[in-house]
């Protein structure tokens, strides 16, 4: 269900973001950014994929101007990346965008349902804070 409504929400997103030309990876690791500079083995623990696929794919991000690396100041060893300033606008925009539909959305509900949503998804924020294997 919840896979329905992502499926709508995306077809709808992409109708009015078109030209980023992202793929989900690479969109996840631009919205791990929003957090804060991050290191490539945190980004590729965060993909679970390998720290080559994430370093192949954050140099297709960098050769957008989206994504930056930036030396560590205490180790010169250690490359941080993160969102450039059109990285940091494209997510600014895709997030209000999201923010638009989620109201559009909110907007066809009753008051009952809204009711039923907010309860829903204080389970689910407060099932997501557990230990994954307390039930």
């Amino acid at each position: 269900m919840v896979e329905r409504v992502c499926t709508n929400m995306r077809s709808e997103t992409t109708e009015v973001w078109p030209d980023m030309e992202l793929t989900i990876p690479q969109f996840r690791t631009m919205a791990l950014m929003l957090q804060g500079p991050q290191r490539m083995g945190s980004i590729a623990t965060h993909l679970n994929t390998s720290l080559s696929s994430a370093t192949s794919m954050i140099d297709r991000l960098v050769g957008k101007d989206l994504v930056e690396r930036t030396p560590d100041a205490h180790d010169r060893r250690v490359v941080a990346c993160q969102l450039t300033a059109r990285g940091k606008q494209e997510m600014d925009s895709f997030l209000q965008l999201q923010q638009l539909q989620f109201s559009s959305i909110a907007g066809r509900l009753s008051l009952e349902e809204l009711e039923l949503v907010v309860q829903a998804m204080e389970v689910l924020c407060r099932a997501s804070q557990r230990p994954a294997d307390q039930h």
